[in-house]
């Protein structure tokens, strides 16, 4: 009896934090890349362009955030700015299962007034790269969100 009691309490006061914290609008996030200069892109933009498909991917994924389809609707601000590969040697001998050397995509963000660079790494695969960036991503919209200065109100990012 005493121990039910006590996970009630427990958590209804942490279901009324998560409320407190809650109330301010979830941050509208828009993911995007420089456009391509040429028709068709390069094998180099063509790769951001999937960066930006994985990573938008990855941040629909989290909850507390609303992706948006036009940067003027956003308060935050994803851009996929590079990717890179780094060859490592070959293997022992015969087939390689998985893809050798890593992956790394740079990203900057912006949130009101507050930037940052951000890079996703992964042994191999681009889309794992793209989660990596878009799970630090997300802890820095939260914690630039949680901020004295971010909590009173939104205004969309301007865009240059």
């Amino acid at each position: 009896m005493c121990k039910s009691f006590i996970i009630f309490v427990a958590v209804t006061l942490s279901t009324g934090v998560i409320a407190a914290q809650s109330s301010s609008p979830a941050p509208r996030v828009f993911v995007f890349t420089a456009d391509p200069k040429e028709t068709p892109p390069t094998e180099e933009e063509q790769g951001r362009l999937d960066s930006v498909k994985d990573v938008h991917d990855a941040l629909a994924h989290k909850a507390g955030l609303t992706m948006v389809t036009s940067a003027s609707d956003a308060t935050v601000l994803v851009e996929v700015m590079q990717r890179e590969r780094t060859d490592a040697g070959g293997g022992f001998g015969g087939a390689s299962v998985t893809p050798l050397g890593g992956v790394l995509i740079r990203l900057h963000l912006k949130f009101g007034e507050s930037e940052t660079d951000i890079k996703g790494v992964s042994a191999g695969y681009w889309g794992r790269a793209a989660k990596d960036g878009a799970d630090k991503a997300f802890k820095w919209i939260v914690r630039i969100d949680n901020s004295p200065k971010h909590r009173d109100g939104y205004e969309p990012v301007a865009v240059h």
